[in-house]
């Protein structure tokens, strides 16, 4: 009798176990689990930043990673990082990762981030122009980018111009050209033009008709959109 009851809670205690190991196997299942997915949430126009992801399998198994987003680019974009490339164009965007495991169980998770506008500046310059003559500054600009920026004399006025290298050339040589900005006569002005072809541009402080030394400030920038 000493030998069946001995047989009983045996046979009690593994079944008790047995039911132990099978809700710990059932709780021990299910997708991928994300610890975190970081990176910046703020990024320039036209840079790059490397997002990361950790994830892990209840079975210990391999976890496959899987990148994509709203705008931009990515690179490496099957692995735990993953590079994104910035457009041009600045405002909102979202980096999302889906990991999976060999089942195609799967979990997602995001990061909400923000393309930050880029402001270059071209020229930032006080100085003097003599009567008579003209200064010129030539820098490179883009298509679909913005160059703004102000001017003032202390005395008088002059002439400000925006201009690409054609029309710089014929503007030099007395021929009818067009013009990117013009402020003709002014003693203080601001100015703004969206850039309609990528190339070199010339930036002219024009005092060829005027009879005394202008000194002046010019500041000129190119924005991304």
């Amino acid at each position: 009798m000493e030998q069946m009851a001995d047989l009983k809670r045996y046979l009690q205690i593994s079944v008790g176990l047995s039911v132990l190991v099978l809700v710990a196997c059932k709780e021990r299942t299910g997708p991928p689990v994300i610890n975190f997915t970081t990176g910046d949430t703020v990024v320039n126009a036209n840079d790059s930043a490397i997002y990361e992801c950790e994830a892990w399998d209840w079975g210990l198994g391999p976890v496959y990673f899987h990148w994509s987003c709203s705008k931009g680019n990515l690179a490496w974009d099957s692995f735990s990082l993953a590079k994104w490339f910035a457009p041009e164009s600045s405002g909102p965007a979202v980096i999302w990762v889906n990991v999976t495991d060999e089942d195609g169980n799967g979990t997602a998770d995001s990061v909400n981030l923000r393309v930050a506008q880029v402001k270059t500046v071209l020229i930032n310059y006080s100085g003097a122009v003599k009567p008579g003559l003209f200064r010129f500054w030539q820098d490179s600009l883009r298509l679909g980018r913005t160059v703004r920026g102000s001017f003032s004399v202390d005395t008088n006025l002059v002439s400000f111009l925006i201009l690409n290298d054609t029309n710089y050339r014929r503007w030099v040589n007395n021929q009818s050209y067009e013009y990117l900005v013009a402020r003709l006569f002014a003693e203080e002005d601001s100015f703004a033009a969206a850039v309609p072809n990528s190339g070199i541009y010339y930036f002219v402080l024009d005092n060829s008709y005027g009879k005394m030394e202008k000194v002046f400030n010019l500041f000129v920038e190119e924005v991304t959109p």
